[in-house]
């Protein structure tokens, strides 16, 4: 067995900096945010934030490369997390030093260094472990392409050579655009975020032409749920029904990006889709229960 490190980089130093900015910026905004709707979804923000930007630190700070059995593992988390690529399944590899180009599709990517998935020129759709871009080895299998930056090159090259893997190059061009309603899952997400828009979006109106609505309602509430505006039932219908077109603005946005980024990635796709279906459900759930405690 041969355990290679990753070269050493600033990417640990950028990833962890950046979320304390981000941090300190968010709770800033949340001590003089006193509506409860915005409030809500920056905390929401603030958790799925953390948990990414965590997720991505401790990647970065745990990784090795291991050479053993025929195979290339990729070890995280302290071997919680393993990437193993038989060596039969690789086709060659190519030797990089320099920026990387190309298009982020999650994680982090910068010029110098990149964790997660990336297009990358010449390379292909490529799952990064790269913590720095002086020197980058792409392995190349059939199904995807993986990028590494072990700090002892000349050894790890070597370790491939002997398991009979060679240099060579290959060509990748992305696909001119997939049919996603013709994709099961992506149309599931798709569907589900559009039935809870058009729910979100008719409720309040058809309980106001129905005259379920109190005469007066609460317009907005601070952090503590208490109403800071109050007004009629038309008036909250005409607001929820805003909350609605925009939650639909946000699907058709997403929707778009998605089909731009299928081309590369069609798991960032579903991503994409996924993040207006996450914002209309809390949209649903606060217009619920306003409507349950001030009926």
């Amino acid at each position: 067995m041969k355990k290679y490190t990753p070269r050493k980089g600033a990417g640990a130093i950028y990833i962890f900096t950046a979320t304390m900015i981000l941090n300190i910026v968010l709770f800033i905004v949340l001590s003089y945010v006193d509506v409860f709707e915005i409030s809500l979804l920056l905390k929401t923000l603030l958790v799925f934030l953390n948990i990414y930007q965590l997720y991505y630190l401790f990647l970065f700070l745990t990784m090795k490369y291991i050479i053993e059995d025929n195979s290339l593992k990729i070890v995280c988390f302290f071997g919680m997390k393993k990437v193993i690529i038989p060596s039969d399944q690789i086709e060659g590899y190519m030797n990089y030093s320099g920026k990387i180009r190309g298009v982020r599709l999650s994680g982090y990517a910068t010029n110098y260094f990149a964790i997660g998935r990336a297009y990358v020129e010449n390379a292909g759709v490529t799952y990064m472990y790269v913590t720095s871009s002086k020197q980058v080895v792409y392995i190349n299998t059939k199904d995807m392409c993986y990028g590494l930056s072990p700090e002892d090159l000349a050894g790890f090259l070597k370790s491939l050579e002997e398991m009979d893997i060679h240099e060579a190059s290959w060509k990748y061009a992305p696909s001119k655009g997939i049919r996603l309603f013709k994709d099961k899952k992506f149309t599931a997400i798709f569907t589900a975020a559009s039935i809870v828009i058009l729910i979100m979006t008719i409720n309040p109106v058809l309980l106001y032409a129905t005259k379920s609505l109190p005469d007066i309602m609460p317009l907005s509430f601070n952090a503590k749920y208490v109403p800071l505006l109050l007004g009629t039932s038309r008036q909250f219908a005409i607001q929820q029904m805003t909350y609605g077109f925009m939650n639909m603005a946000v699907l058709l946005c997403m929707f778009y990006a998605s089909y731009f980024i299928s081309k590369y990635d069609r798991k960032t796709a579903y991503k994409f889709i996924s993040l207006p279906l996450v914002v209309s459900v809390i949209f649903l759930i606060m217009q619920l229960n306003i409507y349950l405690i001030y009926h």
